[in-house]
C-alpha cells in the first residue's frame, strides 16, 4: 500500500502511474495503466511520460492488449528507442581518445545498464552517457575532449573549464547532432568525499563494453547506490526501472549499500529510495535494510539538503533555493563534494557590476570587431585592477552577453551583462573591472573573447542562433590601476 502521504522525492502523478504498470505485477499494472489512460489525452503527453512508455509497450499485449493506442505507442516506442541508438553510437566517440590519452573513466547510471546488457529488455531510454574521470586526469581528458571536436553545453572555453572543473563537478559536451556527454569528476551531485571512498569506488569497478569500446563501470551495489542518489532528486521514474531491472539480475550487498550511504551522508535519499522501490511498487529489498536506514543517525544539515534538491534546479521554490545555499556553507567545511557555480571557482570569477561611468580619457580608437581581442599590458603593478570597455550592436531582442578573460594563457574571469535591444541602432558599450590574480605584474597577455550562452545545435533556428551565439564586439579601452 502507498503511503497516503509519500515524499516528495518519490515519482508522482502520471509518471507513477507508468512506473507502476512498468514494473508491478499484472493486475496492478493493468490497474494503473488504465488510470493513466483514463487522465491523459495521448496528444499532450510529456517527456518524462515517454521515456516511459518505452518500456511500458512491452508489457501491453499483457495488460491491455486490445488498446487502440497499441500502434501508436509501439511506434513511438521504436522511434525513441531507434534516436537512443544514434545517440549511444556518437557519444561512445569520446572513449576512443579518453582510452588514447590514458584517462581512466567509468561509465555511469543508463551507460552502465547498457554496457551490462540490463537495457535491452525494458528497453532503457537515454539522453547522454554519464562518465566519471579522477581530478588528477582533468586536463588531459579536456585536452583529448577539445581534441576531438567535443563542445561544452554550457558554451566555456576548455581555457575556464580546466581551472572550474574540480569544483564544479560535472560538464555537458555535445559534439554534432546527437553525441552528449555528461563528464563528472565526482559521482554524485552531493556527497561526503574521502579519497578512501573514491578509492574504493574505483578498485571495484568491472570492465565492460559498450559499443565495442572497453569501458569501466561501477560493481552492482556501487550502481545501485548511484542510481537512487540520482533518481530521487529529479522526480522521473527511470531510476527504478533500472534498480528493478538489476535487481532481478544481480546480486546487491545490502548491508554495503546502507554502509555506502551513512559514510557519504547521503542516508535520506537512500531512505526515500528503498521505500519507494518497496512500497511504491512492491520489489523485494531486505526487511533489515529500511529498518537500518531509518536508525541511522543523519543531521539536521544532511535533511535539509536532502529537502532542497528533490526536485529539478529549475523547478524549484525561492525557498529551495536559499536553504540550499545556506545548508551548502556548512556541509562545504565537512568534506562535500558539491556542485557551484563558475563565480566561485575561478579567482575574481564572480560577475562585477557593470560601470557606466563615461571617463573619457580613459578611452581609445575601437579596435575591429572580432570574437576574440588579444592585449598586451606593460608595467603592470601588483595587486592591479583590470579595467576595460566593450562596444557591442545592438540585438534585437533582449539578450544576455557572456565574455571570458584570460591571463597569460589563464582564465581568471567570466563576466556577464544584459543589453535590453529594441529599435535603437546605437552601439552599447560596457565598462567592467576585474582584478587580476596576486603576483601578476610587469607585462601581461590578455585575451577577451565572446562566449556563447550555450552551445547550440547544428540545426538550430535562426532566433536560437540570435540568442545563444557569442556575438563579435569592440574594444574601446583597457587600462589597469
Amino acid at each position: 500500500m502507498i503511503a497516503t502521504q509519500p515524499p516528495k522525492s518519490w515519482p508522482t502523478g502520471r509518471v507513477a502511474l507508468l512506473v507502476r504498470a512498468a514494473l508491478c505485477p499484472s493486475a496492478e499494472a493493468a490497474r494503473s495503466w488504465q488510470d493513466w489512460k483514463a487522465s491523459r489525452n495521448f496528444d499532450d503527453i510529456t517527456w518524462e511520460e515517454m521515456r516511459l512508455l518505452v518500456p511500458v509497450a512491452a508489457r501491453l499485449a499483457e495488460i491491455d492488449p486490445r488498446s487502440p493506442l497499441r500502434p501508436r505507442i509501439d511506434g513511438l516506442a521504436k522511434q525513441i528507442w531507434t534516436r537512443t541508438q544514434i545517440r549511444l553510437r556518437e557519444s561512445c566517440q569520446v572513449f576512443d581518445g579518453l582510452n588514447e590519452a590514458g584517462v581512466p573513466f567509468i561509465v555511469f547510471k543508463g551507460g552502465a545498464q547498457y554496457a551490462e546488457g540490463l537495457a535491452v529488455s525494458p528497453r532503457r531510454v537515454m539522453g547522454d552517457i554519464d562518465i566519471l574521470i579522477q581530478r588528477r586526469d582533468v586536463v588531459p581528458a579536456l585536452d583529448a575532449l577539445e581534441a576531438n571536436g567535443w563542445r561544452a553545453v554550457g558554451g566555456e572555453s576548455f581555457a575556464l573549464l580546466r581551472q572550474s572543473l574540480p569544483g564544479r563537478l560535472r560538464v555537458n559536451f555535445r559534439k554534432g547532432q546527437h553525441g552528449e556527454i555528461d563528464l563528472h569528476v565526482s559521482p554524485f551531485h552531493f556527497a561526503r568525499s574521502t579519497p578512501v571512498l573514491e578509492a574504493a569506488l574505483w578498485a571495484r569497478a568491472k570492465p565492460a563494453n559498450l559499443v565495442l569500446r572497453p569501458v569501466l563501470v561501477p560493481d552492482p551495489t556501487d550502481s545501485m547506490l548511484l542510481m537512487m542518489a540520482h533518481g530521487v532528486e529529479g522526480g522521473g521514474g527511470d531510476w527504478a526501472i533500472d534498480a528493478a531491472t538489476r535487481m532481478a539480475r544481480q546480486p546487491i550487498d545490502w548491508d554495503r549499500l546502507v554502509a555506502t550511504a551513512e559514510q557519504r551522508c547521503l542516508v535520506p535519499g537512500i531512505r526515500d529510495g528503498i521505500a519507494y522501490l518497496i512500497q511504491g511498487v512492491g520489489l523485494a529489498v531486505p526487511e533489515h535494510v529500511p529498518a537500518r536506514l531509518a536508525r541511522a543517525r543523519v543531521s539536521a544539515t544532511e535533511r535539509l539538503k536532502h529537502w532542497s534538491n528533490t526536485r529539478h534546479p529549475d523547478d524549484r521554490s525561492r525557498i529551495e533555493n536559499l536553504v540550499d545555499g545556506l545548508v551548502d556553507r556548512i556541509l562545504r567545511r565537512r568534506g562535500f563534494d558539491l556542485a557551484v557555480k563558475n563565480a566561485r571557482l575561478v579567482r575574481a570569477m564572480r560577475t562585477p557590476g557593470v560601470w557606466m561611468n563615461r571617463r573619457r580619457g580613459y578611452d581609445t580608437a575601437p579596435s575591429a570587431a572580432a570574437f576574440d581581442h588579444h592585449l598586451s599590458l606593460r608595467d603592470v603593478q601588483g595587486n592591479a585592477t583590470l579595467f576595460f570597455r566593450v562596444r557591442m550592436d545592438p540585438p534585437e531582442n533582449p539578450r544576455r552577453f557572456l565574455f571570458e578573460v584570460s591571463v597569460d594563457g589563464v582564465a581568471i574571469g567570466q563576466l556577464r551583462t544584459r543589453v535590453v535591444g529594441g529599435r535603437s541602432r546605437e552601439p552599447v558599450d560596457r565598462l567592467f573591472r576585474l582584478p587580476l590574480p596576486d603576483g601578476r605584474r610587469g607585462s601581461l597577455q590578455v585575451v577577451i573573447s565572446a562566449s556563447p550562452l550555450k552551445l547550440v545545435r547544428p540545426d538550430a533556428t535562426a532566433a536560437e542562433i540570435a540568442r545563444f551565439s557569442a556575438a563579435p564586439f569592440r574594444i574601446v579601452g583597457i587600462w589597469t590601476a
